[in-house]
């Protein structure tokens, strides 16, 4: 109970937010083209309260989860249309196609905002101790002088006990008129290594920075979610090898992509095996535990240029993930996610802070735009296609082409919500299967004389 309350509530809130977002875009566009809005409501299903305004009925329903707009004529086989100039489908077609793509066109704008804020306030990104697990024989690091175990103390007179402050150090180092002094702490001795500014851009080379083997986070949807595997539990060995840095277990997944592999976790006190099939890019969704967190705040002007490149990037991923399913439609079955997915990531996103949330709503935000823009009837998409084509014909398609397309529509889009949610429900039973197995090999065996008597012997 404790896990499913904060599921729902961060579920709601992500979902909730993005469709009511999505909603005020149509409406706000409808207004501005005097399109007759009968009703916005926030929330579904029945009224709960509200009052009317300019023959608009604004109401909260009984359902958090986003929201809708009725106009006025909106569908041709609509019982109150009446072919009034404040209708829908009285406008042209252009002022359709406003409307329809105002909803992902208020997701895009509201990334993009998320995106801007985010880096005004403050951008928290993860860090790593200057902890060096090992250098590779003939590299840069090595020439500098640093060897495994090192901790980079300071660097040209300023702390660098993080991989950021190293970088921020690096960049004044760089211009430096003088030999640059790295101070490492090795065993219980600081020792001063001298290097020229030059070799400051590439000393770092060959460096494989600490990190152990426990996990930090179990991202949902991939094999080690659906395999049993925790947060903080340690990856001892791969297939019999063992791995003491992230570095090595990293590396050694992705040597076999695609293949079943085993691995002995550490959990508290038990050591156990544990079957993971690796994905076809050899990961297995786990990031390392025990990392640092670094902020660092921008200008405006930053912060807008930032924002825009985030939204742009993200953006960028979707439809790339898109068309990776056009090209290998077997990765639909592993990687499709629906509402129960989604308010999953969505609790645990906000366990590590409200800027994962933020950040988490700007990608489900551009995913919505994104999806809801697929030329499929049914969609917005879809009715701007309907509206262009329209335009090039100058007449509209016939009400039962439309009806036709939109029933094709209706049907694939059925199937997509159908498909998602056999998938959300077959992930968390597979996830449930597997902890019960792991909790059942790890519970110790009853002994001998507490064991229950047989009746009759």
């Amino acid at each position: 109970m404790t896990e499913i309350v904060p599921v729902l509530f961060y579920g709601a809130l992500i979902l909730g937010v993005l469709v009511l977002v999505h909603e005020l875009g149509h409406f706000l566009v409808a207004k501005w083209l005097g399109v007759r809005v009968v009703s916005f409501s926030i929330g579904m299903g029945p009224r709960v309260i509200g009052f009317s305004r300019g023959g608009t009925d604004y109401r909260i329903s009984a359902l958090p989860l986003g929201g809708f707009v009725r106009m006025a004529g909106d569908t041709p086989e609509a019982e109150d249309r009446s072919g009034a100039p404040d209708e829908f489908l009285s406008k042209p077609w252009w002022a359709r196609a406003l409307i329809t793509a105002a909803g992902p066109g208020a997701n895009l704008v509201f990334a993009l905002l998320l995106n801007m804020i985010v880096f005004m306030t403050g951008f928290e990104g993860r860090d790593l101790a200057t902890h060096i697990a090992s250098v590779k024989p003939g590299s840069a690091a090595a020439r500098a002088g640093l060897e495994g175990q090192d901790r980079i103390v300071a660097l040209d007179g300023k702390r660098a006990t993080s991989i950021s402050e190293l970088d921020q150090a690096a960049e004044g180092a760089v211009k430096a008129k003088h030999p640059v002094l790295l101070e490492v702490r090795r065993g219980s001795q600081t020792v001063a290594l001298r290097m020229t500014p030059d070799q400051v851009p590439t000393f770092t080379d060959g460096v494989d920075w600490y990190m152990g083997t426990t996990v930090g986070e179990v991202l949902i949807g991939y094999p080690a979610y659906e395999s049993g595997l925790r947060e903080k539990d340690e990856i001892l060995s791969i297939d019999g090898k063992p791995v003491r840095t992230w570095t090595e277990l990293a590396s050694t997944l992705r040597s076999k992509p695609g293949a079943t592999r085993l691995l002995v976790v550490r959990r508290a006190d038990d050591t156990f095996p544990l079957h993971v099939k690796t994905t076809p890019e050899g990961t297995i969704g786990i990031s390392p535990s025990g990392t640092l967190t670094y902020r660092q705040t921008y200008s405006v002007p930053q912060a807008i240029g930032l924002g825009f490149q985030q939204t742009i990037w993200v953006t960028g991923q979707i439809y790339s993930g898109l068309w990776s399913f056009v090209t290998n439609p077997v990765r639909l079955h592993s990687t499709i996610a629906g509402p129960i997915a989604i308010a999953q990531v969505a609790s645990q996103q906000a366990r590590g802070g409200i800027q994962q949330l933020i950040t988490f709503g700007t990608f489900i935000s551009l995913a919505l735009m994104v999806m809801n823009l697929l030329p499929i009837p049914i969609l917005d998409g879809g009715h701007i296609l309907f509206a262009v084509i329209e335009g090039f014909r100058r007449k509209p398609l016939s009400l039962k082409t439309q009806l036709s397309f939109q029933r094709v529509g209706l049907f694939v889009l059925i199937g997509l919500v159908v498909f998602a949610f056999y998938n959300d429900v077959s992930r968390v039973s597979q996830r449930k299967r597997a902890e019960a197995d792991i909790t059942k090999r790890l519970r110790p065996a009853a002994p001998a004389d507490t064991a229950v008597p047989v009746p009759g012997r």
